[in-house]
């Protein structure tokens, strides 16, 4: 059989059909949320980091705002991952495993469906998962160096696109660990630098959070792992195994659970490096996920990533079974179920296929809230219809008033505010919330509101009396509630409430109502002086120590009579080293070093006289700052005698790397003696450090080309 047209079929044809419907289902909550995030362009965001909405932006700025652009990038990156998925499972197996594993992919409904359609930030992940996956593939194939610079880059989108991606280097670790025979590249400089490279990338989240206070970190944080001291529950565990079963199909969840078994036993009974691969880059996800919901509860997508790397061991068990009678018989049922719920749900969703309401008891069926019928409220594909409609009131009730009185749109719910604004992309939409939210970063300021009327918009899910919530104080007066309700086949589904409220004062609003809620933004540059002199402060005074003293009191002793010891010998030992392991190339070699010496020292000293920021003793005082001999008030960055300690431990290691941990720890000895003995702050000796690790290479690099010899 050919394996491959057919996987190319199957993937045009499901990529095509994807298209055709993305535009006629109404967005989801978290949909319109991304969507929002368009408006505020940032560099990350308090929810998630920002590649999902770069990714809307981009679609829309050429499709318009609608379902269609939105869900777009989806449809496409899910076609990439299915290639991807083939090309990493026919790479461990074979053709035959890859394709089954493709189909599978294709009908799994946390996949084909959710992973496929909606815009979400497990879509950008997922492909950047896979990706790391097939480069780590590749890597230990044929052990070139070079692919940990492309898994650096990898990681680091993937870091943008969802914080879960911080697994995959966690997941490269353990392999490294548990693998022999990978083992090695533990002592090489190439993963470490791939480590670094994702960091870099990752630094527009990272500088966001400095600036608002770790606010998406902690919000992460408290999300998945609860706000409060954890509490054994094995109904949470339960519910969230049976949610997870619910995505996967229930026949195939049980299909994963063997296939995890056997692959770890594969992984080491066998010694297996591929039953290996697939164990460290998904178990790590399903473990960490599933002990959480011991004693928090998770949603259920979330160790997708665990499920789809695994999916490639469930396709080669299927492939080595499928002769036995029992287990074709068993795939067939497992295979029927998931078509069946993925081809239902989606039916449901345009034409409400499911009978809900008897499904439920009777009782259950039977009970109305707000003039709907209880299964109605319980139908979750109600949840993206009536947006169009409520658009529409809202422009007619808009459009009642003259343009100087036109009330601003505000609801209490975030969510619901986000479904509201993509519903009127053309207007602003306020949530006014007692709760911290995205809306808390984007309207910082509600005074320009002052005075004017709001129309307040809720709806059955979350409904709220805004007299109530708000009081007399906040709005002067309020208009009886008005109801807007949204039918589908002719049953209503839901309400929309609104409701006039007069002359805003945003000055007696509680204060966690209140715009300024969050702490000030913080400047991110005052922020690393503020942490570079508590780091200097740590090394320089918690740290003081006689026995170090003793140690250090010479070196220092030689610096405030303008001696470099320290650099003379390290030069001493490093020319010994040299000449003992460089003799045919001594000479040339020991040209290289003087150069980046002198290379390094010009240009710390021209960046001190440019920048001319004051030493610890200038900006702490005498009283505040140990010195030991040397007393320096000007020119601390960068520090010259990390770079060129830094500069000569980089020449050292791309030439005679057997010693490398000796040139390590002078670097390391010659940074905190900077720091300890008062003369730097800790920055100074990092971009010492940075100066003298790139010039060096540099340097190196040039001079090997010319004298290729050595």
């Amino acid at each position: 059989m050919r394996y491959k047209f057919w996987f190319w079929i199957t993937n045009i044809v499901l990529t095509s059909l994807r298209l055709l419907i993305i535009g006629g289902i109404g967005l989801t909550i978290d949909e319109a949320h991304y969507w929002v995030y368009t408006k505020f362009l940032d560099l990350s965001y308090f929810d998630h980091p920002p590649f999902i909405a770069y990714l809307i932006k981009a679609s829309t700025f050429f499709f318009g705002n609608n379902e269609f652009a939105i869900r777009f990038p989806t449809v496409i990156i899910f076609f990439f991952v299915n290639w991807i998925f083939f090309i990493c499972a026919k790479k461990l197996y074979n053709e035959k495993t890859a394709f089954i594993g493709a189909l599978l992919l294709n009908i799994l409904p946390v996949f084909s469906f959710l992973g496929s359609v909606i815009a979400l930030p497990d879509s950008p992940l997922a492909l950047f998962w896979m990706l790391a996956l097939l480069v780590f593939i590749f890597l230990i194939e044929t052990n070139n160096k070079n692919y940990w610079y492309l898994l650096g880059i990898i990681t680091g989108f993937a870091m943008l696109a969802k914080y879960n991606a911080v697994l995959i280097p966690f997941s490269i670790f353990i392999f490294l660990v548990l693998s022999k025979t990978n083992r090695f590249w533990l002592k090489k400089q190439e993963p470490y630098l791939a480590l670094i490279i994702s960091m870099v990338m990752v630094l527009p989240v990272i500088i966001w959070n400095i600036e608002n206070n770790w606010a998406s970190f902690g919000f992460q944080l408290t999300h998945g792992l609860g706000s409060s001291l954890p509490k054994i529950s094995l109904t949470l565990f339960g519910r969230s195994v049976g949610a997870q079963a619910g995505y996967i199909s229930p026949l195939l969840f049980l299909f994963f659970i063997v296939a995890a078994f056997f692959c770890v036993k594969d992984a080491y009974k066998n010694k297996n490096q591929i039953a290996l691969i697939i164990s460290c880059f998904s178990l790590p996800v399903l473990f960490l996920f599933n002990g959480i919901a011991i004693f928090n509860e998770i949603l259920p997508h979330w160790p997708a990533m665990g499920y789809l790397v695994l999916l490639i061991y469930v396709a080669h068990l299927t492939s080595r079974f499928w002769r036995a009678k029992w287990f074709r018989i068993y795939s067939y049922a497992a295979y029927g179920l998931a078509l069946f719920m993925i081809i239902t749900a989606v039916l449901h969703i345009f034409y409400k296929v499911i009978p809900i309401e008897k499904l439920v008891c009777k009782e259950q069926a039977e009970k109305i809230r707000h003039g709907i019928y209880e299964p109605e409220r319980i139908d979750i594909s109600n949840e993206v219809y009536g947006w169009k409609e409520i658009g529409n009131e809202i422009r007619r009730t808009i459009k009642i008033y003259p343009p100087e009185k036109k009330p601003f749109i505000f609801t209490h719910k975030s969510y619901l505010a986000s479904q509201l604004a993509a519903a009127v992309p053309e207007l602003v939409v306020f949530c006014i919330s007692d709760k911290i939210n995205a809306y808390d970063f984007w309207q910082t300021n509600l005074s320009d509101l002052k005075n004017r009327d709001g129309l307040f918009i809720c709806n059955d899910y979350f409904f709220a009396d805004p007299k109530e919530k708000y009081g007399d104080q906040v709005f002067t007066t309020y208009t009886d509630i008005e109801k807007f309700p949204i039918y589908r086949n002719g049953r209503k589904i839901k309400n929309f409430f609104f409701t006039v409220c007069k002359s805003f004062n945003p000055s007696k609003l509680p204060h966690p109502y209140a715009a300024n809620v969050l702490k000030p933004k913080k400047d991110i540059l005052k922020e690393l002086i503020k942490c570079d002199h508590m780091i200097f402060k740590f090394i320089n005074f918690t740290m003081k120590s006689k026995f170090v003293d003793f140690l250090i009191m010479p070196i220092s002793y030689c610096d405030s009579k303008g001696f470099n010891i320290s650099l003379c010998l390290m030069i001493a030992a490093y020319i010994f080293i040299l000449r003992k392991n460089k003799k045919d190339h001594f000479w040339t070699t020991l040209i290289i070093m003087v150069g980046v010496l002198i290379i390094v020292s010009i240009l710390t000293h021209l960046l001190k006289s440019h920048f001319g920021r004051l030493r610890p003793l200038s900006v702490f005082g005498d009283k505040n700052v140990n010195i030991l001999l040397e007393r320096l008030n000007i020119g601390s960055f960068p520090s010259g005698h990390t770079g060129a300690a830094v500069a000569l431990c980089t020449f050292m290691f791309m030439f005679v790397r057997k010693y490398w941990y000796l040139y390590i720890a002078f670097a390391l000895c010659t940074g905190f003696y900077r720091i300890y003995v008062g003369s730097h702050f800790p920055l100074d000796v990092m971009s010492g450090a940075v100066i003298g690790i790139f010039f060096a290479y540099v340097t190196t690099i040039l001079g090997k080309k010319m004298c290729p010899k050595i």
